[in-house]
């Protein structure tokens, strides 16, 4: 068996192949580039160039380079909120002139214009033009300098700045992002060292698995950096967190199942007084080469699901998913390598050590799972229609949910540029924070009369606050023409406005002449469009492809089958739990509009290792001759504590991006930590062995009932 192969090739050369890690690890670490050089939140960058914002921002590049980049609305006001007097009017009018005067490497100019004044005299709001895209280094390196600069020239005059626009909001986001990674690391530790600590009562086993999934951490993202170098592409900013998360989620089940599987052989061996003789071997080498032998499979298996699961991110045509595929890949490849290598060269070095200062224990017959088990045993029907009656009454509240595309509304509210958009919004309309922009581009010289249709038609659509004169280019081939919408650019009843309404307005309104609609919100309308079909594409494949491993890991037609159904139901009621408790609970107006299928491929793929693991341990136990209900009675009593150790870990794990006070974090978070609970302590431990002993031998058809002996 190739498993056990590995287990005593590991436990006879142990210090080989920590030798080995760690030459491989200090080489990675050294010698990888960074991936923050390689990450960004510009979501126009992750769309195909087939789209028409895309051909927007092309054309907007190629004609109108000055207007085309990164923006931003510098709002100034009164810091007691009252009326601004003409002096204050004066004043600020003035700062863009001063700030275009401080020529800020980055900034291309700083604007007012008769519209910089609100109607109520509360606020200005100047336009800041950046050279580059949101994101861009120099952009960023931007941003802070026209706010420290703002307010140094406004200061003693009453007057306060803020700076928000698609640059601000980069910059916030990416700061947030960088905290979150902090929080996240933080909390993941405490959780992993306090509850080891409690289970297994050993602080070597609570801190070695932060020390080795800390290590494993920095290869990942080195190793992802890498390929982002050699294939030429960039990731999302949720990829760091999520990098976390994974590995110390999943790197901690593997070792936990690792460790239950060997104080299980361990107490056995001491119960029946008997251990393999003639090997040469100690007992916790014997042992430990048993459990890496028996767990190794579905570790294997689990992790293949995992991997299989993600790599079906890369047939998405937008970026920000496909991009996320080869970082999450490669995370859960290296874990497997590492739980079965190195994991255990480390455990036999450490030997009897590994348990100090209790030692492994001993079995107690009486425990919650050993009643649970022989419930199960007796009635799997009433546990199988309780857990089903729970989960589809959650699952209905799935059909409730709603997205939104607001990144800015998911930053924490006292975020600068979401201080300064609420700022503008009370004064502005909201569309103001980001116009939608209309590109015409004529074979020959435009005349500026043939622009009126257009400014005409799209100035007539309900929601459209106001239309801006035309600009043309300098060679007078394209034009300009900025939209500023009456609602929040990012809500989605503006995409709706922008994707229907004004793009069907504006197409043709230019006779002999290509029209094409871009801006943030146009670009936001497109992702939308984009992640649908990707859903639909990822969704089936991820299933199928899971489903066939399934299959040959357990060698029967009914039992994978049941786990895909089982899976399925988690994720829809962990779905109608994320509606129940954000729409309905807290008043959220939508879910971050990646939740779903990010949800689906954590849930779907993670989830599934305690079903493997239960499931693993059914076949085995029914093929040495134990009845079906025996069966299920045996392996949840055994490995139920398994699951319900890794489970409890993984859900408060992926609950830490709760504490991020980043919305679509913390939607995750939650949506993540809730399907575990339920993979971990209601779908594994309970419907599915209730369901292997409801369907008997059929379940598990054609694989073979040993007589018992």
């Amino acid at each position: 068996m190739m498993f056990a192969y590995i287990a005593r090739t590991v436990v006879t050369h142990p210090w080989q192949i920590i030798a080995a890690w760690v030459v491989a690890a200090i080489a990675v670490i050294v010698f990888a580039p960074s991936l923050d050089d390689y990450t960004t939140g510009n979501q126009q960058s992750f769309l195909p160039s087939s789209f028409e914002s895309s051909e927007a921002q092309d054309v907007g590049s190629e004609y109108f380079p000055t207007q085309s980049g990164a923006t931003g609305s510098l709002v100034v006001t009164r810091a007691d909120g009252a009326d601004l007097s003409t002096t204050d009017q004066q004043t600020a009018l003035s700062l863009a002139t001063s700030l275009q005067d401080s020529a800020i490497p980055g900034v291309l100019s700083v604007q007012e214009s008769p519209a910089s004044l609100s109607t109520d005299g509360k606020a200005a709001a100047l336009q800041v033009i950046f050279n580059g895209q949101p994101g861009d280094e120099q952009v960023d390196a931007a941003v802070p300098i026209v706010r420290a600069d703002a307010e140094t020239q406004l200061e003693g005059s009453g007057l306060v700045s803020g700076l928000t626009g698609n640059a601000a909001i980069q910059v916030d986001t990416t700061a947030a992002y960088d905290n979150a990674d902090k929080v996240i690391t933080i909390a993941t530790v405490i959780i992993i060292l306090a509850l080891l600590g409690l289970i297994f009562r050993s602080p070597i086993i609570s801190v070695l698995p932060v020390v080795v999934i800390g290590a494993v951490l920095a290869v990942v993202t080195g190793l992802t950096a890498m390929l982002a170098n050699v294939f030429d592409f960039e990731v999302s900013t949720t990829l760091q967190p999520l990098l976390v998360v994974v590995l110390f989620g999943v790197g901690t089940d593997y070792i936990v199942f690792l460790l239950f599987r060997y104080r299980e052989r361990l107490r056995q061996n001491a119960r029946e007084g008997r251990l393999e003789t003639g090997t040469g071997m100690s007992e916790h080498e014997e042992s430990l080469i048993f459990s890496v032998g028996v767990v190794g499979r579905v570790i294997a298996s689990s992790a293949l699901t995992v991997i299989v699961a993600f790599a079906a991110l890369l047939l998405a045509q937008l970026g920000s998913l496909s991009t996320l595929a080869p970082g999450l890949v490669v995370a859960v490849a290296v874990m497997l390598v590492t739980a079965l290598t190195l994991i255990p060269a480390v455990f036999t070095v450490l030997g009897r050590h590994l348990f100090w200062p209790l030692g492994p224990g001993h079995d107690s017959p009486h425990t919650p799972f050993a009643s649970i088990g022989a419930a199960i045993g007796r009635r799997p029907a009433v546990f199988a229609a309780a857990v089903g009656v729970v989960l589809i009454a959650l699952a209905s509240f799935a059909s409730g949910y709603k997205s939104t595309y607001n990144t800015l509304g998911e930053l924490p509210s006292d975020t600068p540029s979401q201080q300064a958009f609420d700022t503008l919004g009370k004064s502005f309309p909201a569309g103001a924070l980001s116009p939608t922009q209309v590109y015409v581009v004529a074979p020959g010289p435009l005349d500026p009369n043939s622009l009126t249709p257009l400014v005409t038609s799209v100035s007539q659509v309900p929601g459209v606050s106001s239309v801006a004169p035309p600009q043309l280019s300098q060679d007078g081939h394209a034009a300009l023409v900025n939209v500023v919408l009456g609602d929040d650019p990012y809500t989605n009843s503006a995409l709706d406005l922008v994707e229907g309404p004004i793009r069907d307005a504006a197409h043709g309104a230019v006779p002999g002449a290509e029209v094409v609609v871009g801006g943030q919100t146009s670009t936001f309308a497109d992702v939308r469009e984009q992640l649908a079909a990707d859903t639909r594409l990822v969704f089936p494949v991820a299933g199928i492809a899971i489903a066939v491993i399934l299959a040959l890991l357990l060698l029967a037609v009914l039992a994978p089958l049941n786990l895909l159904i089982c899976v399925a139901l988690t994720f829809v009621a962990t779905l109608g739990s994320v509606v129940l408790m954000f729409l309905h609970g807290l008043g959220y107006v939508g879910i971050d509009f990646s939740i779903p299928i990010v949800l689906y491929l954590f849930v779907v793929a993670i989830g599934t290792d305690y079903n493997i693991l239960l499931a693993s341990r059914l076949r085995e136990e029914f093929r040495n001759g134990h009845r079906a209900r025996d069966a299920a009675r045996i392996a949840v009593a055994n490995d139920a504590p398994t699951v319900a150790a890794a489970g409890l870990i993984l859900a408060l794990t992926f609950a830490s991006l709760t504490l991020t006070g980043l919305a679509n974090l913390v939607q995750l978070g939650f949506g993540v930590a809730i399907g575990v609970a339920i993979a971990a302590f209601a779908m594994a431990p309970m419907l599915v062995p209730s369901l292997s002993a409801l369907e008997g031998r059929p379940f598990w058809w054609p694989s073979r009932h040993n007589r018992r002996r």
